[in-house]
């Protein structure tokens, strides 16, 4: 798996970010690793997705890997090779149904709502598949 790359100096400015980034996580439930450079003088955050608080952060790092996408309280470092972009065409019902989703969960990202939308969609699709192919029987037992 791809993970977004922030490398920064170990200062104790530096030390207070990465906890703020740290807690960040920890809020959304979302996994980080920071790890120190072998001589300790950097701080090395990774994750599959990073969310930073301001990004001057990102200005004042040693170096970063990633796509930076803003969101409304923080911005996100994602992984530069991770995912395609995909046009879907999707019936009435399915962009209902995702709009509706997207209006609960407006702190999830775009993927988190896609792969719930498609999780819904297989459960829907198998309950059709088992009552359709599940016999119905008339017949009374004696």
């Amino acid at each position: 798996m791809e993970l977004a790359v922030i490398t920064l100096e170990n200062t104790v400015a530096n030390q207070e970010r990465s906890r703020q980034i740290r807690d960040l996580h920890k809020k959304k439930g979302q996994t980080l690793a920071i790890r120190f450079s072998e001589e300790l003088t950097h701080i090395i955050l990774e994750a599959p997705c990073l969310y930073i608080p301001d990004q001057e952060w990102l200005d004042e790092a040693v170096g970063f890997e990633g796509i930076v996408k803003k969101s409304t309280e923080y911005y996100e470092l994602h992984p530069r090779t991770k995912g395609k972009t995909v046009n879907l065409h999707l019936d009435s019902e399915l962009a209902a149904e995702l709009e509706l989703i997207r209006s609960l969960v407006s702190s999830k990202t775009q993927q988190e709502v896609l792969r719930e939308l498609f999780v819904r969609g297989m459960r829907s699709y198998l309950a059709e598949k088992e009552a359709t192919s599940s016999p119905i029987s008339t017949k009374k037992e004696r």
